[in-house]
């Protein structure tokens, strides 16, 4: 499997994070991520928090650092 690397960050993972080392889910989210409660998508930056983001059905979307701090209060939830 490939290393997925920041600048793939967005398009939906599809080999093993190089942050993390984890490979995607069967849906394709980011393997440290797993499937968000409420969240349409997210993307957690793949070493580069500066391209983390969160998106929610209701068109709100943290972007970078705030994506990161939000991504952990939901996993840790």
């Amino acid at each position: 499997m490939k290393y997925y690397k920041p600048e793939n960050a967005g398009s939906g993972q599809y080999g093993i994070c190089v942050k993390c080392k984890k490979a995607p889910t069967k849906e394709g989210y980011d393997g440290c991520l797993g499937t968000l409660p409420n969240v349409m998508n997210a993307c957690c930056g793949h070493g580069n928090d500066s391209q983390a983001y969160v998106q929610y059905w209701d068109g709100r979307r943290i972007a970078g650092k705030d994506a990161i701090t939000e991504q952990r209060r939901i996993v840790d939830n």
